[in-house]
């Protein structure tokens, strides 16, 4: 036999021995997929079933397994609760508050050892990818009657550890999923739906080491989400409500937004034309909003929101009424800042809020000027401290310190520091501040419209503020100084629909009442004191507004008194006017006579 032979016959023979063996390792494969298969199917629901106490089971259509190249693939994914025992749970004061419904129509294990998993029982796996799935998350606030949630104390280790000894995963993603969160913890149900939203759960380990293990969440290093392009309609149907970027890690412990706006879908006289009383047509655009150190863990334990720090940049607030219509009687007390605090459902602590370059505009349309007047603030910056309505951080401190600064009509610099006793259900707080120095006809945007007055000249040097409120109303002290002030008293002109001055009452005013300066030469300064008795229907700032309205117009001698002395004496003058022109009309028809009678005339 030849030497070529010999190799020809040797790799003839090898050829077949490689050929059986992988027929043999195939007809193994094919034979433990159809033994193994319905034991690792069963052995799945009974471990689903038996470590959450029946309360959820899943189904699925079919799995297929590769035992060479360690391949899993489960069809179709129904992860459902049983509410017949939730209902029971709930009865017993042990269900959770947080019940899932999970739907995946593909699921892809890669390079997992079923063999070290039967037989060891360890599961490893290097990462899970599953694409769009549907999650439903509801939330019930349940109590039992002490106050607590008794629930099933056993960690998810020892939910396990009868089928598994660890549970090693690298990384689980969800790639496209859906998820709606219903909370029934409101007046009736809130529905927040999300799309396209991306998870990824970093080293997920569950054994008996990590089940002790406090830096972990739900057993992970990290669990991070983003969504693109939240766009939606409120339920009112009055404003669009878009979220460019969002994103959380409980790693970073930050919560993140990008590009948040609230947009409204009707303009300015067709928003407030909707409804029968004055309604505030809001539009908001911010920049970007940062949580950071968030408590997930105590998020997750007991709903409670605790951060370090809120930062809001660039947030850009316009607000507009239509005074046309009438106010509601609904009382907006219900708003002040600490009573809508104490209103909030969550248990919210924040310790610092930080303001950075942002801006406000709020106008009013006057239905007897048929214009609307306008009052800015930008560049605001500032803190506020303590905000919280959690009752054991109150007992600590019951106080919130506000510190603004801002430009008033994009010239004054505006110094603002508040005080909230966020305990007190009347809504007490303190105030006090300081504009700078500004040419008083920038306020006529906003005073002509509002008030029918137009400031022709006059340089505030500064003014010096500081009062206390509640909901029943406002009192507090302002002195203001300022030199040659001028004013003209406004009226509607008929023909042209326009804002015209009043001559001889703009002059009366002037001379007579007004004061061109504070101090006057030789006197001291005048500091007016005010107190405004809040209606129901009065606002927050709205109140704040009419009391240092009362204070500004009593410190240039132009009070509501005096207003009405003014319009007394116009009447008065306006009286005489007629009387007079009447006795020259009388005096011209005499001396008209005269004159016929001499031409003899009948």
């Amino acid at each position: 036999m030849t030497e070529i032979n010999r190799y020809a016959i040797i790799r003839k023979w090898v050829l077949i021995g490689f050929l059986t063996l992988i027929a043999l390792i195939s007809g193994l494969a094919i034979y433990l997929n159809y033994y193994w298969k319905p034991i690792i199917t069963e052995r799945i629901k009974e471990a689903i079933h038996q470590s959450t106490d029946g309360l959820y089971r899943i189904d699925f259509d079919n799995v297929r397994i590769n035992f060479v190249t360690g391949r899993m693939n489960i069809l179709n994914i129904r992860f459902t609760p049983d509410t017949l025992v939730y209902n029971a749970m709930k009865r017993d004061s042990i269900a959770p508050r947080h019940l899932y419904k999970v739907a995946v129509a593909e699921l892809i294990l890669k390079r997992i050892q079923p063999w070290k998993v039967y037989f060891d029982r360890d599961l490893e796996m290097g990462s899970i990818e599953i694409n769009h799935p549907s999650l439903e998350l509801n939330f019930t606030d349940l109590k039992s009657n002490n106050g607590t949630l008794k629930g099933n104390r056993r960690t998810a280790y020892q939910r396990l550890a009868p089928y598994l000894k660890s549970v090693k995963i690298g990384d689980i993603i969800f790639k496209n999923a859906d998820l709606k969160y219903i909370d029934n913890s409101l007046n009736g149900t809130n529905v927040t739906a999300l799309k396209s939203l991306y998870i990824k759960i970093s080293d997920l380990l569950i054994d008996s080491a990590s089940q002790f293990d406090k830096s972990r969440l739900y057993y992970t290093r990290d669990i991070y989400a983003e969504f693109m392009g939240y766009n939606t309609i409120t339920l009112d149907k009055n404003y669009n409500v878009q979220i460019k970027e969002f994103r959380a890690s409980t790693a970073g412990a930050y919560v993140r937004m990008n590009g948040i706006r609230v947009v409204p879908r009707f303009g300015e006289m067709e928003f407030s034309r909707r409804f029968k009383f004055l309604k505030p047509r809001y539009t908001m655009n911010i920049e970007d909003v940062q949580l950071n150190k968030v408590d997930y863990e105590l998020l997750n334990t007991d709903r409670r929101i605790s951060a370090t720090s809120l930062i809001i940049n660039k947030a850009n607030l316009s607000i507009f009424l239509n005074r046309q219509f009438p106010d509601s009687i609904r009382n907006k007390g219900v708003n002040f800042p600490q009573i809508a605090l104490q209103r909030f459902k969550l248990n919210t602590t924040v310790d610092s809020v930080l303001l950075q370059n942002s801006r406000v505009d709020y106008s009013e349309y006057n239905p007897g000027s048929l214009r609307k007047g306008k009052v800015t603030f930008s560049q605001i910056n500032g803190t506020i401290t303590n905000l919280t309505n959690d009752s054991i951080r109150l007992i600590k401190n019951k106080y919130s310190d506000v510190k603004l600064t801002s430009l008033l009509m994009d010239r004054g610099r505006l110094d603002v520091s508040m005080n909230f006793n966020l305990n007190d259900p009347g809504g007490a707080f303190a105030f006090g501040g300081q504009l700078g120095n500004i040419d008083a006809d920038i306020l006529n945007s906003a005073i002509r419209p509002l008030s029918l007055i137009e400031i022709k000249s006059g340089f505030i040097d500064k003014m010096i503020f500081k009062g206390t409120g509640s909901l029943k109303g406002v009192r507090g002290k302002l002195t203001c100084y300022y030199k040659d002030l001028k004013i003209a008293l406004l009226k509607m002109s008929g023909k042209t629909i326009r804002l015209k001055r009043k001559g001889i009452a703009s002059i009366f005013a002037n001379i007579l009442i007004i004061k061109d300066d504070n101090p006057s030469p030789g006197a001291p300064v005048r500091t007016s004191n005010f107190l405004f008795n809040r209606p129901q229907h009065s606002s927050f700032f709205n109140m704040i507004w009419k009391g240092f309205a009362e204070a500004l117009l009593e410190t240039i001698g132009f009070d509501s008194a005096t207003q009405k002395e003014i319009k007394v004496r116009l009447r008065k003058m306006e009286n005489e006017r007629i009387a007079r022109d009447g006795r020259r009309d009388d005096r011209l028809r005499k001396r008209d006579a005269r004159r016929s009678n001499r031409n003899g005339n009948p």
